[in-house]
């Protein structure tokens, strides 16, 4: 019998799964939760704070089940969380309105006025970053605004795991790799901006203390751990963002080593020595859960989820595998078919909350194929332009590693490796983001010496590696010119239907 244990559950937009693993990486138990994304308005995205406590317990107990082990052998816990969302409690540790979240599009003309009272340069330098709508910063000057009475009943600012972790273990906190998230972070220094809080306004008070992502934040209250079969004082890491879990799940931890995640949005992150940022704001620059690493971040808002759209709205007869299975008879290019994938605006490389989807150069020989094609082209030549980014600040990958819903399908894998012109790998890990969060409880609670011990022992990879095929290479570098000029010259007319 397994002797020592630990688990990891990530708080996503769409569902919570939480995992449990062996130190040596076994998966031994999962299960998940599924949710919706509430939006009252257009453009709006919203979640109740409660759905996912309600998830996070009901998975920890369905795994606990799953994996056939005692309480006791659970040495840990650790959390992983989508970014920027915005939970705002009051004095007694009670949520005020429901969380916005990542997605959400309304605070566009705060990111506007930000621009325009501050400056890219000054944001950069205090932050490291762009602003998008939908991070905590937007999200609070509209609240401001528009909801002044929740604004001024707020006691503390949450992200959405730092808040699952406080109804937990009771404890308020956050750690480096979300709150750079927020944009309301001195990425560079790991501690909140009294210049960008000063200049703004803004109450520093009501942000959480801020703690090493692997340090052990508390211990599961006791009514907690009744709800799951867990025991109470169970250690529970403050644990990281979604996005630098999964990049711990799957071995991305040092230089040289790119991530490629095509789930919901699509994401490359590409692990740093030193903070860098890109002159024209079109990247991010976050802090990754190891002490003193960073990471650039590529971002796309409707990656698998623009394929998703494409089923449910138009092709709803075919599943996931039709749909690819189709696309995969069409040439390279879908003979003269385009696909720009801004079904929800647009960040890296636009950062336009207004841009919009469309398809370009429809004939009467188009059909399903060459549309699924153009969907699935479209989403890898937007990944493709944050990984010139991340090139030209001297992102140097010796390794791409592939991972989200996606790589079940062969053709999502070799787009990947054709666009980017370099193989694609895989590792073994199932829901890398759980398990990222897994293993770094297990460096928190001293089973691992680091993280780069944790992931020697536990991250294993697939014998498949995916290489570019020569022809495909330069059909797609003969493309690419084409594609990236359809934005500038729609951009107009994409601001004019928001009108």
């Amino acid at each position: 019998m397994t002797e020592s244990t630990l688990m990891g559950v990530d708080i996503g937009t769409s569902s919570t799964k939480t995992v449990v693993i062996g130190l040596d990486g076994a998966l031994l138990g999962m299960a998940a939760r599924e949710y919706p994304v509430e939006t009252p308005r257009q453009g709006w995205a919203e979640q109740n704070p409660e759905t996912w406590v309600s998830a996070a317990l009901d998975t920890l107990r369905r795994a606990l089940a799953a994996a056939s082990i005692s309480a006791h052998q659970v040495q840990a816990i650790g959390l992983s969380g989508q970014m920027h969302g915005t939970v705002c409690l009051d004095a007694h540790g009670r949520v005020l309105r429901p969380a916005i979240i990542w997605a959400d599009q309304r605070s566009a003309a705060q990111v506007a006025e930000i621009a325009a009272q501050i400056g890219r340069e000054r944001l950069a330098a205090w932050t490291a970053n762009p602003l998008a709508t939908g991070f905590m910063l937007a999200t609070w000057l509209w609240l401001r605004e528009h909801e002044p009475d929740v604004v001024a009943a707020t006691a503390h600012l949450l992200l959405p795991k730092d808040y699952v972790r406080y109804r937990f273990t009771g404890e308020i906190g956050t750690e480096p790799s979300d709150a750079s998230s927020t944009l309301l972070f001195d990425t560079a220094h790991r501690c909140w901006s009294a210049p960008l809080l000063d200049g703004l306004g803004l109450d520093g008070g009501v942000l959480p203390p801020v703690a090493a992502s692997a340090a052990v934040a508390g211990g599961l209250l006791p009514e907690i751990a009744a709800a799951t079969g867990l025991r109470p004082g169970t250690p529970v890491i403050y644990g990281g963002s979604d996005q630098a879990m999964q990049a711990v799940g799957h071995g991305v931890v040092a230089p040289g080593v790119v991530s490629s995640t095509i789930g919901t949005g699509g994401q490359l992150f590409a692990p740093i020595a030193r903070p860098a940022y890109d002159p024209q704001a079109r990247l991010h620059c976050f802090c990754h859960v190891l002490p003193a690493m960073w990471h650039l971040e590529s971002a796309m808002l409707a990656a698998g989820l623009a394929l998703q759209w494409l089923r449910d709205k138009v092709m709803p007869d075919l599943s996931y595998q039709d749909l690819a299975d189709a696309a995969a008879t069409v040439a390279p290019g879908a003979e003269g078919l385009f696909f720009q994938p801004y079904l929800a605006g647009e960040r890296t490389p636009h950062m336009d909350p207004h841009a919009r989807g469309s398809f370009v150069g429809l004939t009467l020989r188009h059909g399903r194929e060459h549309m699924a094609r153009a969907v699935m082209e479209g989403v890898v030549f937007g990944m493709r332009q944050g990984l010139e980014l991340m090139l030209d600040l001297g992102v140097t990958p010796e390794r791409i590693i592939a991972s989200g819903g996606a790589i079940q399908h062969p053709l999502w894998r070799q787009l990947q490796a054709d666009m980017f012109n370099r193989p694609l790998y895989q590792t073994r890990t199932v829901e890398a983001s759980a398990v990222g969060a897994a293993l770094l409880a297990g460096v928190g609670t001293g089973l691992y010496v680091d993280v780069a011990d944790a992931v020697a022992q536990a991250v294993h990879y697939a014998a498949e590696v995916v290489t570019p095929d020569p022809e495909n290479v330069a059909c797609y570098a003969a493309l690419a010119d084409t594609f990236a000029a359809l934005y500038p010259a729609l951009r107009p007319t994409c601001h004019a239907l928001w009108l």
